[in-house]
Parts: structure tokens; sequence; C-alpha cells
């Protein structure tokens, strides 16, 4: 009787045998992939995936299908493949060679996903499908099962190269298909109740738009009156939310922050003042609360917008001018003369010093940023770093010459000139940018 190494090699180079079989083979006996490989029957992405592999053998089988494919490949489809030998029944208890054999099949399965099963598509290494519908677990069970399983290859092989369909389809319709049905009774039997049927609900509401209003009627087909829009929040309530601001401030707005004041100075202030005097002081608590619990860059931003602005009400532009700056914490101080404007001693550089500070380059040999054609102007606020601002360029007015090694500031900002450059910086965080005709260097 013929070992089951000689059955699998003869269903390996068998042309007959299914895509299945030949998969199989190849995952689980190296030895015979040589024959898989030069087997006419065996499918391309099975045939890259040995190709892959960089065997010798296989590499051999290969070159010499390319070359010469076997007779047996232009053997007609419709051949008939010649029945098992008699003596090979389907089903017989396995002797004591071919379950030597099987334990030899079991101990090369390892558990790993081997190279060839993971190019086959649509294969998953925890449930391959193998000939007769068992799964990669079935085949891979030791004992006489596996071998009279791989002993009925000899039919399975005969079977037409297809795959097999999924029945998740069928399973699909079978389970939604009455839940839709019992969706959409539910959705007829809640519009019956409404009032009748969706069809019928034009019906009964046409007479009600289009009947003409009877005589002497007034208000027939007006339009509904709109709903009162809810009514706005009172002094106090604003009071309230103005002394929480401090705690409640997401400290990433100044402009969010301003409008809670504005409120306030819009309902409880008149003709220019405060109808309560403590409401002016309400303001000053929140600013210096801000400043402490958020810092002093977002507190002097809020600051300035309520300065500056021409929308802030009267009542509140005054509190805020009589504040001053004082009460604005500066990490980094600066010790000079105060000056608004002023020019470099090479007249290059100007500069000016308001709520933002700005400089101008007039030459320089650096690239110049977007849009900058006559000179180069950079802008820096309380709360940003320097950025260009060529849109605003600093004039030449004539501006007294700020000396070597000497400084310039206002509340906010400061200057210091150098033979090689002007520095400037923000007094609050202590970034600033150094400016001359060969570069521009911000920190």
């Amino acid at each position: 009787m013929a070992s089951i190494d000689d059955e699998l090699g003869r269903i390996a180079s068998d042309p007959g045998t299914d895509w299945d079989t030949l998969h199989w083979i190849a995952e689980n006996h190296p030895s015979l992939r040589a024959a898989v490989a030069e087997n006419p029957a065996t499918y391309p992405e099975l045939l890259d995936a040995l190709a892959s592999l960089g065997d010798p053998e296989i590499d051999a089988a290969l070159a010499r299908r390319a070359s010469d494919p076997p007779e047996s490949a232009r053997q007609s489809p419709e051949t008939p493949t010649p029945a098992p030998p008699p003596d090979a029944p389907s089903d017989h208890a396995p002797t004591q060679d071919e379950s030597v054999t099987a334990e030899r099949l079991d101990a090369q399965d390892t558990g790993e996903v081997d190279p060839v099963t993971a190019t086959q598509p649509g294969h998953n290494a925890q449930d391959a499908w193998f000939p007769g519908g068992s799964s990669a677990s079935d085949q891979a069970a030791p004992g006489p099962s596996r071998v009279t399983s791989v002993a009925g290859y000899g039919a399975a092989r005969r079977a037409p190269l297809q795959r097999r369909r999924s029945r998740a389809p069928k399973f699909i319709l079978a389970v939604l298909l009455p839940v839709l049905v019992l969706v959409g009774l539910v959705a007829m039997a809640l519009s019956l109740l409404d009032g009748g049927s969706p069809a019928d609900a034009p019906a009964a509401e046409a007479p009600a738009s289009s009947a003409p209003a009877e005589d002497g009627e007034e208000g027939a087909g007006e339009e509904p009156e709109p709903s009162p829009s809810p009514e706005p929040p009172t002094p106090d309530e604003l009071r309230v939310e103005v002394a929480g601001l401090p705690e409640e401030s997401s400290c990433d707005s100044p402009a969010q922050d301003g409008e809670v004041l504005a409120e306030l100075a819009s309902a409880a202030s008149q003709e220019g003042r405060w109808v309560e005097s403590s409401d002016g002081e309400l303001v000053q608590d929140a600013l210096l609360g801000l400043q402490e619990n958020c810092d002093s860059t977002h507190a002097a931003a809020l600051y300035l917008d309520l300065r500056e602005s021409e929308e802030t009400a009267s009542a509140l532009r005054g509190t805020v001018s009589d504040m001053g700056t004082a009460w604005i914490q500066t990490s980094f101080p600066a010790q000079g003369q105060p000056l608004n404007s002023f020019v470099s001693p090479d007249g290059n550089v100007l500069c000016e010093l308001s709520d933002t500070l700005r400089c101008r380059v007039l030459q320089h040999s650096f690239t110049a940023p977007e849009g900058c054609t006559e000179g180069v102007t950079y802008a820096i606020r309380v709360d940003r770093t320097a950025e260009p601002d060529c849109e605003n360029p600093v004039p030449q007015q004539n501006q007294p010459v700020l000396g070597y090694g000497q400084t310039a500031y206002n509340e906010f900002f400061a200057c210091t000139s150098f033979q090689s450059q002007m520095s400037c910086w923000n007094q609050l965080t202590g970034e600033g940018i150094n400016l001359s005709a060969s570069r521009n260097f911000t920190y």
C-alpha cells in the first residue's frame, strides 16, 4: 500500500487537484512545495507566494513550469480523472505507518503563519477553509481523523475549481428583513394614532389654509405672532457675572471677557457715568483678578482693548483710563528715557512705541516677507510675538535719534540701540526682535 507521503505527492502533482487542496499541501508539507509549484493547476497568488520563499527547488520547479509546461497541463478540462485504485478506500483505519506520518504532520503545525498562507486572497489564519468544509483547527487535529481527511483528497480534488460563497448575505436578509418590516408597521401605527394616515393629512389641512375669511372677521390668514424674545439680564445679574469673571474666564480671549464688562456698562450706566459708583470699582477688581488668575499679558491686552476701542462705553473707558498702567506687572522692565518714536544713529531703523511696538528697516539684504516692498515693518503686541506688519509702515518724520547704548521705553515695550542692531522687546513677556540691515531675529 502506498504511504500517505506518496499519496500527497501524487495529489500535489495532479493537474486536477483543486486550489484549496494545493494550498493546504503547500502550507503543511514544505517538501511537496516544489511539486505544487510545477503543477499547472496552481493559482497565480500561490505561485507568487512560493516564489517569494527563495527555495532553490521551488525556483527550479517554477523555471521548468515557465519553459516547458507538462503534458498534463495540455489535457482537456473535460478529461475525466481516473478513479482511485480499489486498494485505497476512502474510509479505512490508519496503519501504523500512516499514524506516524500523521504525527509528523502535526508536529510541523507550530501555529505560525506561513508565507504561503499570508498571501492567499481572503485567507484567515484562524479559520482557513479546506476541502470538505473543515477548518484549519480541524485539519491540525492529531490522530486518525487527519489521515482520513488527507486520504479523501482523491475525491475532493475532482471538485470544480471554485471558491465557497459566503452565507453572510442570506443571514443578513433573514435577520434584517423581519426587523425592517416590523419598524414599518410600528411607524404606520403611530401615524394612524396621531390622527389618520399620512395621505389623509394634506386633505384635512387644506380647508383650513384655503378657506376665505368671513366678512367682518379680523386677522384671518395673518401670520402668527413671533414668540417673545428672552428678557435681557438685569444689572444685578450682570454684576454677579462680572464679579465671577476672574474665576470663569478661559484666559484665552481678552475680547470675550471684554464683552462681559461691556454688557454691564450698557445696562448700568447713563450719560457716560455709572448709575452706581460701585460698578466702577467692580470693573477694576475684575481686571486685577484676571491678572492674578490668568496673567499680566491677558489683563494688559484687555485693558488696551477697552481703553483704545471707540465702541467702549464712556463710563467703562473712563474707569479703565483712571486705573493707569502701574498695576500691570512687567517681568522684564527697562530703564532709559520715555520716547514715543525714534530712529537709529545710521537712520536705517525707525521705531514707534504705543499700545503696539512697530519698527521699520529701510535698507536690508535679507529676504523681505511677502507684501513688503518699501522696507520691512515688524509689530509686537502685548499678547503676540513679533510679526510682519508692512500694511502699517512706520513713517519717516524726523524722529529723535536713539544713540548707541541708549534705551527708550513706554509702559509695555522698550528698545535699545546698538551699533550692530536695534533690539526691542515686550516688557511683560521678554519676547522681542533684533533688527539690522543684514538680518532680523526674533527671540
